[in-house]
């Protein structure tokens, strides 16, 4: 497991910074998909933890990272097939927190989740076991 991500496993590309979101895309799979033939919930969750995350380090200092405090979700259609993409975007920030907001589209555009989180700021990428705690 030497520097692979969890979202290597999702089979996630990350394209990156694209007008002002970080954007991910997914190909859905068979491993994706939950009993009820449709993308699990919690692979739609973090896509968007992902994405927001990301775009909130892409806001700080090299070097600094962020945790996730909280998450909020809505799903709005289910999806079965094709690929998603989704977006987040850092829209505030303080010296120790950060507001990012996030959507999954399908191919077509359609919305099919969106969520709003808190992040709290990182002086480091990784924390040493001390200040996990």
């Amino acid at each position: 497991m030497d520097d692979v991500e969890f979202t290597d496993y999702l089979g996630v590309r990350t394209l990156g910074m694209q007008d002002g979101a970080f954007v991910l895309e997914l190909d859905l799979e068979r491993r994706h998909m939950s009993r009820a033939d449709r993308a699990h919930g919690g692979v739609l969750f973090s896509l968007l933890d992902t994405a927001l995350g990301r775009a909130v380090i892409e806001e700080l200092p090299p070097g600094r990272g962020c945790a996730t405090v909280e998450l909020k979700i809505n799903y709005f259609r289910p999806v079965q097939h094709g690929t998603i993409r989704t977006s987040g975007r850092c829209v505030q920030r303080t010296k120790s927190l950060a507001y990012a907001e996030g959507d999954i589209v399908n191919a077509e555009g359609k919305l099919l989740a969106r969520a709003t989180g808190t992040f709290f700021l990182t002086d480091t990428m990784r924390q040493p076991e001390r200040e996990r705690v």
